[in-house]
């Protein structure tokens, strides 16, 4: 017994041929095609905005160039008010000259000079200190490589991606700042900050004098603390220090022990280099 195909089956069969080779066509053929259409679109899109940042740029390089000029200036201006570099001698030769000019002694003297630049900020409260904390943020995100998976970045920083799944660019959303954000605040990348700790003694006044003359410095000083006592020495009634000497030689009657106010202070001194 013989199958044959009658008129309607062979023109079903042809339909369905057909429509498998359109099929096949328009997704391997004509779909990728329009996905790389759209991709290149928005290529365009994002190099036309950044040709028209470029432009903006240049347009107005010259207002930039003032710009950068009044900065320098400014920055020339601050560092003015802090301390060259010094070394260990230099800070001892500058605090003890202070001292003696207030008729003060100098018990004792410790200096550490840093090798890293000072990681001080600003008060907690001021708008400074939140430009600091954002340009850390910002900065902690940069420094991530570059070959790190999306995924952990988005675990990290719990961020979601705004990529496509299937790799498409996304047209940028945002235009750059033409000039640049001149107020962020980074690191002290070139700010040293010495750590001295002295104790005084002496008159009370002239203790005083010595503190209120570090706090109205000219240059960049900060006090973290301070704190008042006694300090004794023994001294022979001709006014001869004996401290470090053998005592027993002296009779009673040749010495005497001498009680003075003592100011303890510790403060940061802040050095960058000039040129």
């Amino acid at each position: 017994m013989k199958n044959s195909l009658t008129h309607n089956d062979k023109r079903l069969l042809l339909i369905m041929f057909l429509f498998v080779i359109v099929v096949g066509i328009g997704y391997w053929g004509i779909y990728p095609q329009i996905r790389a259409f759209y991709r290149l679109g928005n290529e365009i899109d994002n190099e036309e905005i950044k040709k028209s940042v470029n432009e903006q740029k240049v347009a107005n390089l010259g207002f930039v160039e003032v710009q950068c000029k009044e900065y320098e200036e400014g920055m020339a201006e601050n560092k003015q008010k802090f301390f060259d570099i010094l070394s260990e001698a230099d800070i001892d030769l500058l605090l003890t000259g202070k001292a003696i000019s207030h008729k003060l002694e100098s018990f004792d003297l410790s200096i550490e000079i840093p090798d890293t630049p000072s990681d001080r900020k600003a008060y907690r409260y001021s708008e400074l200190y939140n430009e600091q904390l954002r340009w850390e943020s910002e900065r902690k995100y940069e420094d991530i490589p570059s070959d790190t998976a999306e995924s952990e970045i988005d675990e990290i920083y719990g961020k979601k991606s705004t990529d496509s799944e299937d790799g498409d660019d996304e047209p940028i959303s945002e235009m750059i700042d033409v000039f640049g954000n001149t107020d962020n605040i980074g690191i002290n990348n070139d700010i040293y900050a010495a750590r001295v700790t002295m104790t005084l003694g002496g008159e009370r006044s002239d203790l005083e004098d010595f503190l209120k003359e570090l706090m109205e410095s000219d240059k960049e000083i900060l006090i973290t603390s301070f704190s008042w006592g006694k300090y004794r020495v023994q001294q022979l009634k001709n006014g001869t220090d004996i401290e470090d000497e053998d005592n027993s030689t002296y009779a009673p009657e040749y010495y005497e022990i001498i009680e003075m106010d003592s100011l303890t202070v510790t403060m940061e001194l802040y050095m960058c280099e000039k040129e």
